[in-house]
């Protein structure tokens, strides 16, 4: 039930919020969460059912590029009042509404396995002192099986009572239900409350996967939590992939499952399915991965074409490989266009570094271009990459 990573303005709705003779109405800021207005609409919202729905958004193998499961994001796109689902839990907490709507959220979560696709999984976020809450757990419990159902713990409040919540989460479990930490690494417990709790999915926070491309401290974070995890028999999950880059870096990191835009957006009345092009590029990262000791394993995708304003590898009228693009992009190196070192993807990680150490001091920087057996581009491959996998 947790919104997604974007950002959503906060706005509330005037009763007819449409563009009136060429002028558009311009609403108000939305209510803080103590304003007395929540708490008519949370009544409203509690006493209509349609009014609060679960659009799943798909939680991806990032081996296989197969859909391991859903998760279901709550939202009151029909309310009198416009604002992120975080915004209506934190009022619906002030006014004493928080463990009544979780109820229902939570309620329409298990009855939603019922359409499911085989061998899937439906996570639902709960707060952890909430889940101590007789309505919610009597939610909860009423269900004999709980099997393919994942309730998911936010870091954001404590449990209160830690030992009551172990007795929860073991009842869960005796049903056949599992276990997630969501937004891992930001909240209050930490690494002490995922080593308590022993999750069977530990959700890596979007803070910490945006940007991992290009940020060698957060690949290293990564992959000690994936050891970590793994050596508890968990899963490892990044949430809040947005760029293909993020996709690509998380999927050759050995990451199990990923979530986010760059693989499906959430939806409403239906369940979401990954595209053809990005299962492609799953299985295509994951693949290379296999070769952990060849170069393949660490190159990226490249732009590659004949005009020297768009492309990473530079191409002549004949499809031949005439220059790698360095600096100019991510730092303040000036752009200059080298003659590039060609490798095979078959090639050891020893052999290339020894190959590049002997260029031209002025080439020393500029990546290396990877190339199949007919001579096509396959991507390039960074200098710090090459130095992060030596050290591994």
């Amino acid at each position: 039930m947790r919104p997604e990573t974007a950002e959503e303005t906060l706005m509330t709705v005037l009763p007819d919020p449409r563009t009136h003779a060429g002028t558009t109405v311009v609403d108000p800021p939305v209510p803080a969460v103590d304003d007395v207005r929540w708490d008519a609409e949370l009544r409203r919202v509690l006493a209509r059912p349609e009014l609060l729905t679960l659009h799943p958004q798909p939680i991806a193998e990032l081996s296989t590029g197969q859909i391991a499961g859903f998760e279901v994001l709550s939202r009151f796109d029909a309310s009198r009042i416009v604002a992120p689902p975080d915004v209506w839990f934190a009022a619906a907490d002030h006014f004493g509404h928080n463990a009544e709507l979780q109820s229902r959220v939570l309620a329409t979560a298990v009855d939603m396995r019922d359409v499911l696709p085989p061998n899937t999984f439906l996570t639902v976020n709960i707060e952890p002192h909430l889940l101590l809450d007789d309505r919610v757990n009597g939610t909860l419990f009423e269900h004999a099986d709980l099997s393919r159902l994942v309730v998911e713990l936010t870091e954001h409040t404590r449990a209160g009572d830690p030992r009551a919540l172990r007795r929860v989460l073991d009842r869960l479990r005796e049903r056949g239900g599992l276990v997630a930490m969501d937004d891992a690494g930001t909240g209050y417990a930490g690494l002490s409350q995922l080593l308590h709790l022993t999750p069977d999915i530990v959700k890596i926070d979007r803070e910490l996967v945006h940007g991992i491309d290009t940020d060698p401290v957060k690949r290293s974070l990564m992959e000690v939590l994936g050891d970590l995890v793994g050596r508890m028999d968990g899963w490892l999950l990044a949430e809040g992939i947005e760029t293909p880059e993020e996709l690509d870096t998380v999927v050759g990191l050995g990451v199990a499952l990923g979530q986010g835009f760059a693989l499906a957006r959430p939806a409403v009345g239906l369940l979401p399915q990954l595209t053809d092009d990005v299962v492609q590029r799953i299985r295509t990262v994951a693949g290379r991965t296999q070769f952990d000791e060849h170069v393949l394993s660490i190159v990226r995708s490249a732009r590659v074409g004949t005009d020297p304003a768009t492309c990473d590898v530079l191409l002549d009228a004949d499809a031949r490989i005439r220059a790698v693009r360095t600096g100019g992009t991510t730092d303040d190196l000036p752009l200059r266009w080298v003659r590039p070192l060609l490798v095979a993807p078959s090639a050891s990680l020893a052999e290339v570094a020894r190959r590049a150490a002997n260029r031209h001091p002025a080439d020393l920087g500029a990546p290396l271009v990877c190339t199949d057996g007919q001579g096509r581009v396959v991507g390039i491959v960074l200098h710090s990459d090459l130095l992060l996998a030596l050290a591994r």
